[in-house]
This record gives structure tokens, C-alpha cells and sequence, in this order.
């Protein structure tokens, strides 16, 4: 009777082992670095928070995160620092709030982070994700295009631009009522500092802005919403 008792709980233990090794290690958080790059990545989780690491306020970044969840699986992750979590503030620094897989690529413009003591926090994560944040990427190799074109957040290629006055023009397309209206920022990619919003909450199909380029040298924009978008410039 012992032996049968014992079999039935190895096979139970069994059967928890495979469904945990199929699933990923719930609340598995690693990060790794490189001199230019900060990689983290996860899993299935809830309510826990990375390692730490350092951003310095002198340089600027680049932040994409992938999510490859399945079509109905959620994933809410944020970049914090510990006195957010303490504060219940996590929301504040909000990455991504998913339903299903989806990416996003972001801008820090330089000055704006201030922490030796950054984390991802995972709010809820129902499949593996990864983040990687780039340091004052290198603006090479420049497109020569005046068009870009995306969908969603996205980050455009470094481009040229002259000293003076650019004119830029932007298309968007929504899904629907519930779309989120198109902000597009225009970043010295130089020197990684904030120039202008050329657009912000924007409805409309087409929108125009005309910019006082206030130096010749490497540019990016950030975009953010819009569906689907093309983005041309002119000088």
C-alpha cells in the first residue's frame, strides 16, 4: 500500500515539474549588461521586480520591449525605481499594458533618468517578454529617406537634418474610436536632447508642423499611436 502511496505522489511530482518547465519559471527575472545595452527578460509572473540597474542622466536611450504572449495573455510592465514600488507609483512608469503580443520602442531623452537604482517591475505577465534598453545609440548608419513609415510606438532611423527651417507632414490611419491619437517627437540623436513635438494627441488623418532646426546633424523621431503612419520632411 506504502508503494502504491509513493507512486502516485512521484507521478504527481512529475506531472507539477513539466507543466512548470512547459510554463517558464514564474517570476524569473534576469538582466545582463554590456557596455551600450541592458537586456532584461521574463516570464510568467506577477508583482515582482528585476535586479537593479544604472541609467545615467548624461546619456539617452532607446527602449524596445517584445512580448510574446499568446492572442489573450496580458502583460503589464513598467521601469521604476524602488521608492515608486514603496509608493505604490508603479503605474507612473509604465512600459507596457497589453493584451496580447504586441512591441513598443520608446526615447529617454538625455535628463531624463535620474537613478542608480532602476528595475523593471512585472504587475502581470502571462508569457515571456524581453526589454532592451540602448545607450546614446551610435547614429550610424543615417538613412538617406524623408519617409518613414510603422505602425503603432516605433522609433525611425536616424536621419540628417540641416540648420533652419523643416517642414514635416503625418499620416495616420485608426482602427477606430478607442485608437491612440498619434505624438510624434522630433530628438537630436547627436546629443540625444528633446527639440520638439510635432505633433501631440493628434485625430486628424493629416497633420503638418514646421521646426526651427536649431543645428545641422542626426535626428530621430519617437512615435507613438497612430495605427498605422508615414511621416515625410522636407527643407
Amino acid at each position: 500500500m506504502q508503494s502504491k502511496y509513493l507512486a502516485i505522489i512521484i507521478v504527481a511530482a512529475f506531472i507539477v515539474a513539466a507543466a512548470a518547465s512547459k510554463s517558464g519559471v514564474a517570476g524569473k527575472i534576469t538582466v545582463s549588461q554590456t557596455i551600450d545595452k541592458i537586456t532584461i527578460a521574463g516570464d510568467k509572473g506577477k508583482k515582482i521586480a528585476s535586479d537593479k540597474f544604472a541609467l545615467n542622466k548624461d546619456e539617452w536611450y532607446i527602449i524596445k520591449v517584445s512580448f510574446t504572449g499568446v492572442d489573450v495573455s496580458v502583460c503589464q510592465l513598467s521601469l521604476v525605481t524602488q521608492k515608486m514600488i514603496t509608493d505604490k507609483e508603479t503605474i507612473g512608469g509604465l512600459l507596457t499594458n497589453w493584451i496580447g503580443p504586441n512591441t513598443t520602442e520608446k526615447i529617454r531623452s538625455k535628463g531624463s533618468t535620474k537613478s542608480e537604482d532602476y528595475m523593471i517591475y512585472l504587475e502581470d505577465a502571462e508569457g515571456p517578454w524581453t526589454i532592451e534598453i540602448l545607450k546614446s545609440p551610435k547614429p550610424a548608419p543615417v538613412s538617406s529617406n524623408t519617409t518613414f513609415s510603422g505602425t503603432t510606438n516605433k522609433v525611425t532611423p536616424f536621419f540628417h537634418l540641416k540648420k533652419g527651417s523643416a517642414k514635416f507632414t503625418m499620416h495616420q490611419k485608426l482602427k477606430g474610436r478607442f485608437s491612440s491619437r498619434l505624438e510624434v517627437v522630433l530628438i537630436n540623436a547627436d546629443i540625444g536632447v528633446f527639440v520638439s513635438y510635432l505633433c501631440h494627441n493628434a485625430t486628424d488623418p493629416t497633420q503638418t508642423a514646421n521646426v526651427d532646426v536649431p543645428a545641422a546633424g542626426t535626428y530621430i523621431l519617437e512615435v507613438s499611436g497612430g495605427d498605422s503612419w508615414d511621416i515625410s520632411h522636407e527643407q
